[in-house]
């Protein structure tokens, strides 16, 4: 029978309060349910000193697709070792515009330019020169960490002209420059453990789906 409320460590609840929780929203020291909160937690979403879920959080524990503590996750914040490989990098490039027609203001566009450090902070280039391009500050941002990871040495910039003045509010990487973090078989190999862990908490949350509060 499942209850609105239960306080029994043997009964199934919508809200289950006790030692050992099972319900839709379970708190415990032991919980396991949809929302489960306890010293261990076990739940689609789960929080606890010790907490396993599809998304978790707590001081050691796993999150299928996002975990933040110590543990492992599909992604996630804290020392968590992430298990979904980042997304491929851009491998098509924008239809682009001529740098003089920009300065011209017969139109606005993508147009390949370098990047530079300066003491001023950085700059975008062409042939060598600087340019007098006002960058937006999450531009300006997005450069100097390029500059600092040395990742990027060239970006397809959005320009156009305000006045007396060239703007650059966008950019796009250059497809190609930047090589992979990790080998395939690294990416493959979290793959592999992504699936452990997905298995694993299936097996963990069973109990759970099958309605059993033994």
């Amino acid at each position: 029978m499942v209850r609105w409320l239960s306080t029994n460590d043997h009964e199934f609840g919508i809200v289950s309060v006790a030692q050992v929780a099972h319900g839709v929203f379970a708190f415990g020291q032991l919980a396991r349910g949809i929302i489960a909160v306890g010293q261990v937690a076990i739940g689609v979403v789960a929080v606890g000193q010790a907490s396993f879920g599809v998304f978790g959080a707590g001081m050691v524990g796993g999150g299928v697709a996002w975990f933040a503590g110590i543990g492992v996750g599909g992604r996630g914040k804290g020392l968590c070792l992430r298990l979904i490989p980042g997304l491929d990098l851009p491998r098509t490039a924008p239809d682009q515009v001529s740098l003089a027609d920009v300065q011209q203001g017969h139109t606005r566009g993508f147009v390949r330019l370098g990047i530079l450090a300066t003491p001023v902070g950085p700059m975008l280039t062409s042939g060598g020169q600087t340019l007098d391009i006002k960058l937006v500050p999450a531009v300006a941002g997005a450069l100097s960490k390029a500059l600092r990871d040395g990742t990027v040495s060239e970006v397809f910039a959005w320009l156009y002209r305000d006045g007396d003045s060239l703007l650059c509010d966008r950019l796009m990487e250059v497809p190609g420059q930047r090589k992979p973090i990790f080998p395939l078989w690294v990416n493959a190999m979290r793959v592999f453990l992504l699936v452990v862990l997905a298995t694993a908490w299936c097996l963990a949350f069973n109990e759970f789906v099958l309605g059993n509060g033994k």
